[in-house]
């Protein structure tokens, strides 16, 4: 029993004797466990935001005219700002595009900005972008992109541009010729079949309209090859189309021209051509053997109308 007594008071010996060399520790500890601490530690996490460059200003694009049968170079320019600061901007990201619904999208990918400023939150572009002749008239949106060195978009489809009508024609060849004609002859194409009619601009449903001249004869002055001998259509040999009257637009009735890439040469609207041959569908009976010209009263016209 006195046994069991005396190694108890040991270990609380033990046990106390230990707390004192740790006095430091415990006393930390207590410190926390009964909320008297003066002191911690607090880890910390910040997420720094990027901001998303914005195109402030496009400056607005005149009513424009096309160019017949080629392009027409649109230059205009617009403002980023980035509020991280200019360096933000990537200056290789900043695009343009014309669109309209139906219309195939005229494009800048490589819009270069006019100088690199020393400070500030904004930088200037310039943008040239080509319209082609045959390009839909009225309203077109410029839309404008360009992102930052975080790949963060900032765009501006804002504002529109007008795109004038063209009415244009070119046509090839400008000259027509026939074999030698026998009194007896009919329905003769022409051996320079068929004129090709291009639609230059950017109008549709044009009709095609011919003013065509009696032929007099280069020799005996009084004989003619008259107007109404020839007729006028869109197939070979021209033969069953519309009969030609002296001195008086006549419309060909079965050509009508619309807007279209020339350069397809396609006679049809997607390529804006038409084709028109020529036929002699005979000669007067009473005229002798010469030259027939349009020399004395003018050459034929070939003209498109609206």
């Amino acid at each position: 029993m006195k046994r069991g007594k005396l190694l108890l008071i040991v270990s609380v010996m033990v046990i106390l004797s230990v707390s004192l060399t740790s006095a430091g520790f415990f006393s930390n500890f207590y410190d926390k466990i009964t909320g008297k601490a003066t002191s911690d530690t607090t880890a910390l996490n910040i997420t720094v935001g990027n901001s998303v460059p914005t195109i402030t200003i496009v400056d607005p694009i005149a009513a424009t005219d096309p160019s017949i049968g080629t392009t027409k170079s649109i230059t205009f320019y617009f403002n980023v700002t980035d509020t991280d600061g200019y360096a933000n901007i990537d200056i290789d990201t900043a695009k343009a595009y014309f669109t309209k619904a139906g219309e195939s999208t005229r494009s800048n990918t490589s819009c270069i900005s006019t100088f690199t400023p020393n400070s500030g939150n904004s930088m200037n572009f310039t943008c040239t972008i080509d319209m082609w002749y045959w390009d839909e008239n009225g309203a077109w949106t410029i839309n404008v992109t360009i992102e930052d060195i975080n790949s963060a978009v900032g765009y501006n489809e804002s504002e529109t541009f007008t795109y004038n009508l063209q009415t244009a024609m070119t046509m090839s060849p400008t000259s027509l010729g026939w074999p030698t004609i026998g009194l007896t002859d009919t329905d003769t194409g022409s051996d320079e079949d068929p004129i090709t009619a291009n639609n230059s601009g950017n109008d549709v449903n044009l009709n095609i309209n011919v003013t065509a001249l009696d032929l007099q004869g280069e020799e005996t002055t009084t004989q003619y090859i008259y107007a109404n001998n020839f007729t006028v259509e869109d197939a070979t040999e021209g033969c069953s189309g519309t009969v030609m009257v002296n001195a008086t637009s006549t419309n060909v009735t079965s050509a009508i021209l619309q807007r279209g890439n020339n350069s397809l040469n396609y006679n049809n609207a997607t390529s804006g051509q038409e084709q028109i041959f020529f036929c002699l569908k005979g000669v007067p009976q009473d005229i002798s053997a010469q030259s027939y010209s349009s020399s004395a009263y003018g050459p034929w016209t070939v003209e498109i109308v609206t």
